[in-house]
């Protein structure tokens, strides 16, 4: 089963936007109510649309999807060489998010709205939020298949979360081990190796101008007539001695296998990466929308009644 933390986001922000829509005074608490159910319809909205994606794209193996909107499971790896790290505990993961919120003095409920806020489908718009989330890219790995994963504003549920107190912090810290089970949903798109006439020509420009700095060298290497300067002869020699250097690493470049990348898109919706099951993502997903739908009915109602008196 999911964890308890991964499956009352929206929930928590609900009934804390009652609370303070509860603590106004007079006539504004009917506008507290409405902002309430307002949040509600746009989180049932949203998590009913991740639900209805998961619960009707069919799981594939990555070695033989198609392109497009896929529903993948694999493990989860750093990149060799460049493993992600938590700046909370330091540990190695492949991804992490994490909050600090300062306990000191009286309550900071900016720090803790923008916390509830990006714990219900990233909703938060402040400048400096107290959450830190990894955007750096790492492997989905089924078999001999990889993938690099994209989780820039991706949807993420997880399984290990940690909390604890420091220098009068709250820390909290969720990730996703390495080799840990992983189902992502999201656009797969190949990117192949293969470059274009115009990478050639700037390619090429780049080589000519990365001799030029070397002047001595390159007089030495197609100065012919030794004058000390290239003729148009002599240049154009150069070129072709660049063109055969830029061509000879595309074509090293173009034998290794293309690069399959999964990121979320425009219009088939965020990346879902979750450490659940494709069940379990579904129902995750579900009963977050009709917990969202509950609360903004609550609030609907109990904005009716107030508007009565």
């Amino acid at each position: 089963m999911p964890a308890p933390s991964s499956l009352l986001p929206g929930l928590g922000l609900a009934l804390y936007l009652l609370a303070v829509a509860a603590s106004l005074l007079g006539g504004e608490a009917r506008h507290g109510l409405l902002i309430a159910a307002a949040v509600g319809l746009i989180g049932w909205r949203l998590n009913y649309r991740h639900y209805r994606q998961i619960a009707d794209t069919p799981t594939s193996r990555l070695a033989s999807a198609a392109l497009g909107q896929v529903e993948l499971c694999g493990q989860a790896r750093c990149h060799p060489g460049a493993p992600n790290h938590s700046p909370l505990s330091g540990r190695r993961c492949a991804w992490y998010r994490c909050w600090r919120i300062d306990e000191r003095g009286k309550l900071d409920w900016e720090d803790w709205l923008a916390w509830a806020l990006q714990r219900s489908n990233r909703l938060a718009t402040r400048t400096n939020p107290p959450a830190v989330s990894s955007d750096d890219s790492f492997l989905l790995v089924d078999g001999d298949a990889e993938a690099t994963i994209l989780p820039e504003a991706a949807q993420v549920a997880v399984r290990r979360r940690r909390r604890w107190h420091e220098d009068g912090m709250l820390l909290i810290e969720e990730w996703i081990d390495e080799g840990e089970a992983i189902y992502v949903r999201g656009q797969l798109r190949r990117l192949e190796p293969r470059a274009s006439a115009l990478d050639l020509r700037l390619d090429i420009g780049a080589k000519l101008a990365e001799w030029k700095h070397d002047k001595e060298d390159l007089l030495r290497r197609f100065d012919l007539d030794g004058d000390g300067q290239l003729s148009e002869q002599e240049w154009s020699l150069a070129r072709a001695a660049a063109q055969g250097e830029v061509l000879a690493l595309q074509q090293e470049l173009a034998r290794q296998p293309a690069s399959l990348l999964l990121q979320g898109d425009d219009q088939g919706g965020p990346l879902i990466i979750t450490t659940l099951s494709p069940q379990q993502s579904a129902r995750l997903f579900r009963r977050r929308a009709w917990l969202h739908a509950a609360v903004a009915l609550a609030c609907a109602l109990a904005w009716l009644k107030l508007t009565r008196f």
